[in-house]
């Protein structure tokens, strides 16, 4: 098997991966609450204004909620409608990214790139747990790739191009999300010192068309909320749309002055948490980020590439600074953070030859671990593994063999190959067995599927904690109740979280109970819940009830 079909396979292997999580149940809660807003839109056939848990909904922008619904239109209200154009456009990413990084440096350190891109540990989680992510993973790329191909080749359709995915980017996240966009171009500009390109005024009309792009989301944004100022948002009314995209959204989070505030972060929540969510990769990164810093410090070579690490230590440094700090964030940048790495394995081969050894013991042990702890995690937490695994694990070996067989095989492609294999392992492994096994306690979604299959309306009550899985997945209209009207819905179904249960008793509410579900917030993993051996008592519970 020649070098380039081995990568291929691995890109092949890696998308079957994917594609087998598309069907498995939306995460709660993030996911599911995304979802249910996406089917609330199709449902009413609205997509101007975005609703959760029957009011207005101010936060995320809608070009997700857009795709999603339309998504849904094509194939119904199910797993695959909802995650297939997230993953969709990220793999379109992975296709710009491979393009890019093919216009800038070969065809070789384009395909690693696109394997990294596509085998990194957050990128795989991101499309089985889909939120924003994955789109803006592929928006921002290819806004990037297009605007460097209008620098290279002055062509107004590439120009354009970069515009619509910068829009898309603005309607998707909000509008920091510019950044790694605005970092690309200014580093790659003026470190080249191409100062004609950089103060050209080429630039305010694209800036101006990205946000023409965004006419659609400002139109709905000000429909929905500018002219209505007696809708209660955040708890007060006169509440802007507009200002809340413009800044609350984005500059408000920053600065943690707007409606949604955070009280945690660490200026090194990003530097740590890139050690594991892009893995098996980020030592590398690091090392690659270091090195590309290092000789080009004095003089920068003007046949280099810097986009990819301007936009990557750019947005690094902001998600940094701001106070609102989740892992997911770094998605965005994992299509640069790959370029950088991939020129550097590349250069191992070809000009760091010294570096070889280091690289072989990295991705030697980064490899060996997680493969261990596939056993442990089954002995610890999962009851059975998946067909689908064993027969992924026979693949994987087959190409392992092939691998370790093919003499003429540079050893840092072959530790590339083997560092990509072992974690599709994993990856497998997780996604058949250890996430399914986990997500048999999402109580709400079970719940709603067994009340699915009941006659009676379904009720729950205003004052409860939401649970978007079972808003996501129940396919009947949900009746939303005041606790203190509850005496008028005697006989009536509802669905109540254990809290609130207790909160009916203190009421003196009377009710019988006519299912149970064990329900655990699995973003929330501990180490308790995860024996199986202790799980049942480290479980809440959810339930169907009927008021007496």
């Amino acid at each position: 098997m020649k070098t380039k079909n081995l990568l291929l396979s691995i890109l092949i292997l890696i998308g079957f991966v994917t594609a087998f999580g598309l069907f498995i149940d939306i995460m709660a809660p993030d996911g599911a609450l995304y979802a249910s807003i996406a089917k609330t839109m199709y449902l009413n056939n609205d997509f101007i204004n975005l609703f959760s848990l029957g009011k207005d909904w101010l936060d995320k922008p809608h070009m997700p909620f857009w795709l999603t619904a339309l998504s849904f239109k094509v194939f119904g209200l199910n797993n695959f409608a909802y995650k297939f154009p997230a993953v969709l456009v990220f793999i379109f990413g992975i296709w710009v990214t491979y393009k890019f990084t093919k216009q800038n440096y070969n065809k070789e350190t384009a395909l690693i790139a696109a394997i990294i891109l596509a085998t990194s540990l957050h990128s795989v989680i991101s499309n089985f747990d889909v939120r924003a992510e994955p789109f803006l993973t592929g928006f921002i790329i290819a806004s990037v790739y297009y605007f460097d191909s209008y620098i290279k080749n002055k062509k107004i359709k590439f120009l354009l191009l970069g515009c619509l995915f910068a829009g898309f980017s603005l309607m998707t996240k909000g509008i920091f999300t510019l950044i790694p966009i605005i970092a690309a171009l200014g580093g790659e500009l003026i470190v080249k010192r191409n100062w004609k390109q950089l103060l050209s005024p080429i630039w305010i009309v694209a800036l101006i068309a990205a946000f023409v792009v965004t006419i659609p989301e400002l139109y709905t944004l000000y429909t929905q909320f500018d002219l209505h100022p007696e809708k209660l948002v955040f708890g007060k009314n006169n509440v802007s749309g507009l200002k809340f995209f413009f800044w609350d959204s984005q500059f408000g989070r920053f600065f943690n002055t707007g409606p949604i505030v955070n009280h945690n972060g660490s200026i090194f929540f990003f530097l740590h948490t890139l050690l594991w969510a892009f893995l098996p990769w980020s030592i590398l990164f690091y090392l690659a980020t270091f090195f590309k810093i290092k000789r080009n410090v004095k003089k920068a070579n003007r046949n280099e590439e810097y986009y990819s690490v301007f936009a990557a230590l750019t947005a690094i440094l902001v998600f940094s600074i701001s106070k609102f700090q989740l892992a997911h964030y770094t998605n965005i940048i994992f299509p640069f953070m790959a370029i950088v790495t991939a020129d550097f394995i590349y250069k191992i081969k070809k000009e760091y030859q010294n570096k070889q050894k280091l690289y072989v013991i990295i991705q030697s042990v980064i490899s060996i671990l997680p493969i261990f702890l596939i056993p442990v995690l089954l002995y610890l937490m999962v009851d059975q593994i998946s067909t689908t695994f064993i027969i992924t694990t026979i693949i994987v070996l087959v190409l392992l063999f092939i691998t370790l067989k093919k003499r003429k095989l540079h050893k840092v492609d072959k530790f590339f190959v083997i560092s990509s294999l072992s974690f599709i392992l994993v990856y497998t492994f997780l996604i058949t067995s250890f996430y399914p096994t986990l997500l048999k306690y999402q109580g709400g979604v079970y719940a709603a599927r067994h009340d699915n299959q009941s006659n009676s309306d379904i009720h729950v009550f205003e004052e409860d904690s939401a649970d978007f899985g079972f808003e996501y997945y129940t396919k009947k209209t949900i009746n939303r109740v005041n606790i203190e009207e509850s005496t008028s819905f005697k006989g009536k179904t509802f669905y109540v979280s254990d809290n609130f249960l207790k909160q009916l008793d203190n009421n003196n509410i009377d009710y019988s109970i006519n299912q149970n579900f064990d329900n655990f917030r699995i973003t929330k993993l501990n180490i308790k819940f995860a024996n199986k051996s202790t799980r049942k008592n480290n479980v809440s519970k959810t339930h169907i009830i009927t008021l007496k």
